[in-house]
């Protein structure tokens, strides 16, 4: 699977989610908010906005292996050149 996301879709916002189950398991992800008109949310509190979601792994070694793909992505955006991409 390939998920686009377009530059100008991106914000700052990003969430943390735990969401408990019926079995008592409690599940944590990360999400990416991404752009969405105000026109879209009523009343305000309606919030389901767009977003990209990453649902965390249960051992610690499978998070920090994930933690550190955010960071190598994070290095790469900081040195890509300047002229890639659009805001």
């Amino acid at each position: 699977m390939r998920i686009n996301v377009y530059s100008q879709e991106l914000t700052d916002e990003v969430k943390l989610i735990e969401k408990p189950s019926n079995t008592g398991v409690t599940y944590s992800a990360v999400q990416l908010i991404l752009h969405s008109s105000d026109k879209l949310h009523h009343p305000p509190e309606d919030d389901d906005r767009s977003a990209v979601t990453f649902w965390l792994p249960k051992s610690k070694h499978r998070r920090e292996a994930l933690a550190l793909a955010f960071e190598n992505m994070a290095r790469m955006v900081r040195n890509a050149p300047d002229e890639t991409g659009l805001d």
